[in-house]
Order: C-alpha cells, then sequence, then structure tokens
C-alpha cells in the first residue's frame, strides 16, 4: 500500500485540552508533575515524527469491536479508520487517518491514561 502524502496533525476536541494540560504542567507543576508532563510530550513528540514518516504505521490499528464506545458521540459516525499509539506512563492514543484533497491528515481523537483507555475499548477489568 501506498504511503499518503500527509498535510499535517491536528489535535481534535478530546485531545487538545489534554496536551495543553501537559504543556502547562511540564512548566508550573511540582517536579513530579512537571517530569511526568515532559515524558508525555516527548512521547507525543516520537509519534508525531513517526507519524509524519509513515502514519500507516505510527500505530497499531485497532479493531472495530474495540472502538471507544464514546468516539461515534463526540465525532460522529464517519470516522473511517483508528488506530492506537503507546506514550509515557501508559497513557495512550487514538487517532485516524482522514482524507482531504491532496493527501491525509491524522486527527488525534484521545489521548487517555491506562484506565480510562481499557473502560472505554471494553477490555474486562483484571
Amino acid at each position: 500500500m501506498a504511503r499518503p502524502k500527509l498535510l499535517g496533525i491536528d489535535y481534535a476536541a478530546k485531545a487538545a485540552p489534554v496536551v495543553e494540560d501537559w504543556r502547562r504542567l511540564a512548566k508550573t507543576g511540582t517536579d513530579d508533575e512537571k517530569r511526568r508532563a515532559r515524558a508525555k510530550l516527548k512521547s507525543l513528540t516520537t509519534f508525531e515524527l513517526r507519524g509524519r514518516t509513515n502514519p500507516l504505521t505510527a500505530g497499531d490499528p485497532v479493531a472495530k469491536d474495540r472502538w471507544p464506545r464514546d468516539l461515534v458521540r463526540d465525532y460522529g459516525a464517519d470516522i473511517p479508520n483508528l488506530f492506537r499509539f503507546e506514550l509515557a506512563d501508559r497513557w495512550r492514543g487514538y487517532y485516524s487517518l482522514i482524507g482531504e484533497p491532496g493527501g491525509a491528515r491524522i486527527w488525534i481523537l484521545y489521548l487517555w491514561d491506562h484506565r480510562t483507555y481499557s473502560k472505554q475499548s471494553g477490555y474486562p477489568k483484571r
């Protein structure tokens, strides 16, 4: 499969406030909050670099039965695909590759801690 031309990486409504919170904590949080926020931001930067190289292999495809329960409510039923990626401190992210005239754009839909990720994805409790 040919690699699509990437037009950009954007943060959707549910992911953007999380990134802003990490940026704020990296500057003004306690020492532990700064360390954790910087680690998450660094792993997010690594994901973005992988996404720019090849958006189809930057994350793992998610089976339709494991899509988050709130996805349709939050973003509508027109999401064509869903990929997941791992971040520092057991956080997870979901993104979709959306075709646009001239290429495709990565939309980061969610950034969740592991507990929220497991609950939304329908994984059983251990």
